[in-house]
This record gives structure tokens, C-alpha cells and sequence, in this order.
């Protein structure tokens, strides 16, 4: 990460100066135009009012064209804008404006120069100076935005290590559990084969149970298609509370449903039944025996919401803010994979919806699950 990070901030050194070198140039330009004009302008107005001052130190003066009478040098360089910059030992540098008069004269009416000359080329020289200590700020200051720009880029990269670094953990310890039965059956050391078939059938069950959550959290966090139909959350509910209500029974926990006609909202049937699947199951299994799990399903605004309360132990307040992160457990886990509201999660934010967990420790847990409402138009899934 910090290879690119040095890669755009070198990028954006270079994009800096190359910006600063144009405008640069551009003021360049602009400022010599205005300093030839000038001068080009005086020496014409001087000559077409005949100011004509031969060897004079005031300005403008003239130099005549012949025999004994030394010719400035640098006259044979060629016109800029209308004059010629030449050299001359007494005045240094010259702007030489080319003048023949009436009388078929040549003369040259010369203005001294130098201060301006000098003062453009201070100007290039600070020109040059600034652009180059552009592109030097540039550089800490593009690694510094690339580094906080890159910030949720790196957060994610190291999250997904994370992820696959406890999945390949998880999925490790069944198949040690497996392979060790296997060979202690073989070995005939402690373990007959009924009890290693029993292990392994055991352990074979968790990692298809972890590998179908693996499996709804990828589908959970890809992208919608363009096609999304509009599910009765209130029917999802029902669906979903009959396929638990076995569980349910079997851990001594009563299922309640509160739900007030249908409730359409934005999303597909089987995502909706995904996200409930994973709360619903993780309240059953926190659930004393004896206690109640409510299912509600209401409306709230342009939500489609439902609430699943529990009273169970709760969850730890320094737990609560982590829960929805893959295979976080918290203290108080009991044979869970860590799995069920990282894609509860995952399902309500790829459908624009929200997910609130509430807790109070022996007190139970309130998750509410709100999607948004179909648009007019969408057909019913």
C-alpha cells in the first residue's frame, strides 16, 4: 500500500508542476509581450516625433548608420516585435528600432534596456523557482491525501485477510477433528468406527452449515441486478417463522408473530428471507427455555420494518458495536459460526435498508430490520 501510495504521490508531484509549468509559461509569455509592447511603442512614438538625441545619455537616443559610427551589436539577429535587443558596451543591453528618415537616412534610435530585460528574467527565474517548489509541497501533500484516500481501500484489504484468515480456520478444526477419528478408528486406539462415522458426520455438518453461511454472505454483499421484485415482508415472515418453528420447539422457545396486513418492500423474496433466516436463528439459539421470541412486522414511513426481540442474555455493550463483522462471536458465543448478522447485515445494506440492534445484558435483544418501500411501477415478486 505504500508503493501506491509513493506511485500517486509522485503522480500528483508531477501533474502539480506540469499545471504550475504551463501557467508559468503563460505568465511568461504575457509579461514579455507587455514589456516588448512597451518598448516598442516608446521607440516609435519617439521617432515619428523626431527625437532624435545622437549620443545623448537621455533617452531615447540615436545612433546614425555610417562610416566611423559603430553599429550596435546584435541588429542582425533579427526583429522582436519591430526591434532588435543588441548589446553595447557602455549601455549594455539595447532596444534598436530600425528608422530611415525623409531623406533616405538610415538611422537607429536605440532605448536602454537592461533594467527590464533584467527584471524578466527575475521574473522567469521566480517562475521556475515556484513551480518547482510546487511539485516539492506536492509530493508529502499527495502522499498524505493518497494515504487517507486509500484509507477505507486498506481497511478493506486487511478485513478480507481477516475474513479468510477465520473462515480457513473454521474450516480446519472440522477437518482436523475428522482426520484424527479417522485415523484413530484405523488404529484401532480408543475409537471403534460407529463412533468415528458418528464424529465425522457431525463435523461434516458444520462445514456445510458454514459453508452455505459463506456462501449467503458472498451473495449477500454482490451487487443487485437491475431486476429487483418487490416481496410481502409479511409473508417472508411467515415463511420463515413455520420453517423455525421445529427449532424453535425442540430449544423449549415460543414464536410469536405480530403482523398487520402486507408489507411490500424493495427487495427480493429470498433476500428478505435470508436476512430474517439469520436473526431469527441466532434469537432461537440465545433463547432460554421457557422464554419467548417476538416476530413483528409493521410499517414505519417509507419502511417496510421487522423487529425481532428475544430474552435472551443480551450482548455485551463493548460487543455490540462488532457484532456484524464475519465471524466476530463476542463473550458470550455458544456454538455459533459469527456468521448470521454479518449477512443480515450485508442483505439490508446492499438493499439501501438499515439494520438496528439494540441489548441489554439478561435482558434480551431487539434486532429491526427496515426496508425500503417499492417505487409505483414495480412488479410484485
Amino acid at each position: 500500500m505504500r508503493r501506491i501510495r509513493r506511485h500517486l504521490a509522485l503522480r500528483a508531484s508531477a501533474l502539480v508542476m506540469a499545471v504550475l509549468a504551463v501557467l508559468s509559461a503563460g505568465a511568461y509569455l504575457v509579461a514579455r509581450g507587455v514589456l516588448y509592447g512597451r518598448l516598442h511603442e516608446t521607440l516609435e512614438r519617439a521617432a515619428r516625433a523626431g527625437q532624435f538625441r545622437p549620443n545623448s545619455e537621455r533617452e531615447p537616443f540615436v545612433v546614425v548608420g555610417g562610416p566611423g559610427t559603430p553599429i550596435p551589436r546584435g541588429l542582425d539577429a533579427g526583429d522582436t516585435d519591430g526591434f532588435a535587443l543588441a548589446s553595447d558596451a557602455r549601455y549594455g543591453t539595447l532596444a534598436v528600432l530600425r528608422w530611415r528618415t525623409s531623406a533616405g537616412a538610415l538611422r537607429f534610435l536605440a532605448l536602454p534596456a537592461v533594467d527590464d530585460v533584467q527584471a524578466l528574467g527575475t521574473f522567469l527565474a521566480i517562475l521556475a523557482g515556484l513551480t518547482l517548489s510546487g511539485g516539492l509541497v506536492a509530493f508529502p501533500a499527495g502522499y498524505l491525501l493518497a494515504g487517507r484516500a486509500l484509507r477505507p481501500l486498506d481497511d478493506a484489504v486487511r478485513e478480507r485477510a481477516e475474513f479468510v484468515a477465520l473462515a480457513s480456520h473454521r474450516l480446519r478444526t472440522p477437518l482436523s477433528v475428522i482426520r484424527t477419528s479417522a485415523e484413530l478408528a484405523l488404529a484401532r486406539q480408543g475409537l471403534d468406527a460407529p463412533e468415528a462415522l458418528r464424529t465425522i458426520v457431525q463435523q461434516t455438518g458444520e462445514m456445510e452449515s458454514l459453508a452455505a453461511r459463506l456462501t449467503a454472505l458472498a451473495r449477500a454483499e454482490a451487487h443487485p441486478g437491475e431486476h429487483r421484485p418487490v416481496a410481502d415482508l409479511a409473508a417472508v415472515v411467515g415463511d420463515v417463522a413455520l420453517a423455525f418453528h421445529p427449532a424453535a420447539a425442540q430449544a423449549g422457545v415460543e414464536l410469536q408473530l405480530q403482523v398487520a396486513g402486507a408489507v411490500p418492500v424493495d427487495a427480493s423474496a429470498e433476500d428478505a428471507r435470508d436476512a430474517l433466516a439469520s436473526v431469527l436463528e441466532n434469537a432461537i439459539r440465545f433463547s432460554p427455555a421457557g422464554s419467548a421470541v417476538t416476530v413483528r412486522v409493521g410499517k414505519a414511513g417509507r419502511w417496510g420494518t421487522v423487529e425481532v426481540c428475544d430474552q435472551g442474555p443480551g450482548i455485551d455493550p463493548a460487543d455490540l458495536p462488532r457484532v456484524t463483522r464475519p465471524f466476530y462471536q463476542g463473550r458470550r458465543a455458544r456454538g455459533s459460526t459469527g456468521l448470521g448478522l454479518a449477512v443480515a447485515r450485508a442483505i439490508v445494506d446492499r438493499r439501501d435498508g438499515h439494520l438496528e440492534i439494540s441489548s441489554l445484558p439478561e435482558r434480551g435483544t431487539r434486532v429491526r430490520i427496515a426496508l425500503p418501500a417499492p417505487r409505483r411501477g414495480r412488479r410484485r415478486a
